[in-house]
């Protein structure tokens, strides 16, 4: 078995660090999530994440090292030491070192990006004085594999399963990847439109049942926090939760604080979608929601079956994962990437929550353009 280490720093990326743990962990690949310090760390957009451990705690011999955007978490490893030196032992044993968004700026700091093709967030490409940019999505070269920004974290992710020897194609394919990216757009300038988020009146509350997934989660929660919308964590027992890849994830507020908010969330993952299912206060609380005027429901991969089991979809056009039109019994099944009608708003599986997290915006109001750019989601191949 594999081993690797996703390294936090305060204010990482939470839907890159998330979701590339997830996806290595879905290939068999032991991923040890290891704080530069503080166990607890909290992200850019505000999630709080417990990791397994600290680095100085982690595998001193991982055979991947990867380190996750965010501005303010790029320039602490940048400036670590210890760090860069994990970085370069592991290159020199015959590891893979890899870094995206802003984070291979710590690769140029350890000597790793010298002689080699490298990738970048777009405003942080002037800050690397050492090999050569390529603008691509993801580079590899060699032991070294850099990604681009925000929404190409999958394919990022299933290059570094690749690079392990893993085959990531079972993996991409379970996560229904090519129903939300396409064909990658051409590459952005180094000017992008800046992101101002707006105060927002429609609040969303994503609900965490143990066994939730952590990467599809995160992400909704992210999108809609840069966009100004308060969209809030509800723990339905305490308030550290553990998804279904073990990550633990600190929630917001309580469950009982559910009814104030406009719009319910129920992410993927069948352990917590299961939990939700067999939780008859969430229940009672959708059939409440989808009752009441301006209310929503949004729900992707198997959140979609508590919808089914609240019996709030009939008659609606709706999608889900892979095979669930027999679990969605009364709805009218559709496999776009993120469906609207009335009061649903649902999307297919993990690899889906730009198009869920853009969808429910849009729904509330809200002009996603300058977003999608901010995030790569063109460059990604995003669809809708």
């Amino acid at each position: 078995m594999k081993n690797a280490i996703v390294l936090l720093a305060p204010g990482f990326e939470e839907s890159e660090a998330l979701t590339i743990a997830d996806v290595l962990r879905r290939g068999g690949v032991q991923v040890q999530v290891a704080a530069l310090e503080d166990r607890t760390v909290t992200g850019g957009a505000g999630v709080t994440v417990e990791a397994d451990c600290t680095l100085e705690e982690a595998c001193t011999a991982p055979d991947l090292v990867v380190l996750p955007g965010g501005y303010r978490a790029a320039d602490a490893f940048q400036h670590s030491e210890a760090v860069c030196a994990l970085l370069r032992r592991t290159a020199e044993a015959g590891g893979i070192v890899a870094a995206m968004c802003a984070a291979p700026l710590a690769l140029a700091e350890a000597g790793l990006l010298e002689n080699r093709l490298f990738t970048v967030y777009p405003t942080v490409r002037d800050r690397i004085h050492t090999g050569t940019y390529a603008p691509e999505p993801v580079v590899c070269d060699g032991p070294v594999i850099t990604g681009e920004g925000p929404a190409i974290v999958y394919a990022f992710s299933y290059a570094l399963l690749d690079a392990l020897g893993v085959d990531s194609t079972p993996v991409r394919d379970r996560m229904l990847f090519r129903s939300a990216f396409g064909n990658p757009a051409a590459p952005l300038p180094n000017v992008l439109p800046a992101v101002v988020p707006e105060a927002r009146s429609k609040k969303i509350a994503a609900l965490l049942a143990e066994g939730f997934e952590e990467g599809e989660t995160v992400t909704v929660v992210d999108l809609l926090r840069r966009l100004g919308f308060v969209c809030d964590m509800l723990y339905l027992d305490a308030p550290i939760v553990t998804g279904m890849q073990k990550i633990r994830v600190q929630g917001d507020r309580p469950f009982s604080a559910a009814r104030e908010y406009d719009v319910v969330f129920l992410p993927g993952g069948r352990p917590g979608g299961e939990n939700l299912r067999n939780n008859p206060a969430v229940l009672d609380l959708l059939r409440e929601m989808d009752a009441q005027p301006g209310k929503y429901l949004a729900a992707m991969c198997a959140g979609t079956t508590v919808l089914a089991a609240a019996g709030v979809i009939a008659g609606k056009r709706m999608t889900g994962y892979t095979g669930y039109a027999e679990k969605l019994p009364g709805a009218i099944f559709l496999e776009d990437a993120a469906v609207f009608d009335r009061n649903l708003i649902t999307s297919r599986g993990p690899a889906t929550p730009y198009p869920l997290a853009l969808k429910i915006a849009e729904v509330l109001g809200a002009d996603t353009a300058a977003l999608r750019a901010r995030m790569l989601y063109p460059q990604a191949g995003g669809v809708g």
